[in-house]
C-alpha cells in the first residue's frame, strides 16, 4: 500500500446513521474542493459537521503526511451506529412505547489523486520519437 492517505473521526453525532448517509452517500470519489462547496450549501443540519470533518481531514493531509491539499480527493466516508439513548413515550391506557435516539460515528478517508496526465503524456512523447526515427 504505497498510496498515501489521510483519515479524521468523529464519534457521537447526535444524528441517525441514515440522515448521516443521506449527505455522505453521493460524495465518494469527488475532489474536496467540490465537496466543500456542496455541504457549504446543503440545507441539512448535519452539513456543517461533515464539512468540519473534511476540512479536518485536509489538515490532516496537509499537516500529518505532506500532501497536496489541490490533489485530495475523497476514497471514502464511512458511517456507523455508535450508540442509542433509551428513551419512553407514554401512551394510552397507562402503557409506553420505546424511543431510541440513534448517535453516529462517521469516518473521512482522502487520497491524493494520481496523475493520469502525465503518463499519458510520457506515452505520446514514445510515439513522437517512434516516428521521428523511422523517417
Amino acid at each position: 500500500m504505497s498510496e498515501k492517505i489521510a483519515v479524521a473521526y468523529l464519534k457521537a453525532v447526535k444524528s441517525s446513521p441514515l440522515k448521516v448517509q443521506k449527505i455522505t452517500g453521493g460524495l465518494t470519489g469527488a475532489p474536496v474542493s467540490k465537496v466543500l462547496d456542496v455541504l457549504k450549501f446543503s440545507k441539512l443540519k448535519l452539513a456543517p459537521i461533515v464539512r468540519g470533518l473534511v476540512y479536518s481531514a485536509m489538515s490532516n493531509a496537509e499537516n500529518n503526511h505532506n500532501l497536496d491539499v489541490d490533489s485530495l480527493v475523497i476514497q471514502r466516508i464511512d458511517v456507523g451506529r455508535a450508540f442509542a439513548l433509551k428513551r419512553f413515550s407514554a401512551r394510552g391506557r397507562g402503557k409506553s412505547s420505546r424511543i431510541l435516539k440513534t448517535f453516529s460515528n462517521i469516518r473521512v478517508v482522502l487520497a491524493e489523486k494520481k496523475e493520469e496526465k502525465k503518463a499519458t503524456e510520457k506515452k505520446v512523447a514514445k510515439k513522437n520519437t517512434k516516428v521521428q526515427s523511422k523517417a
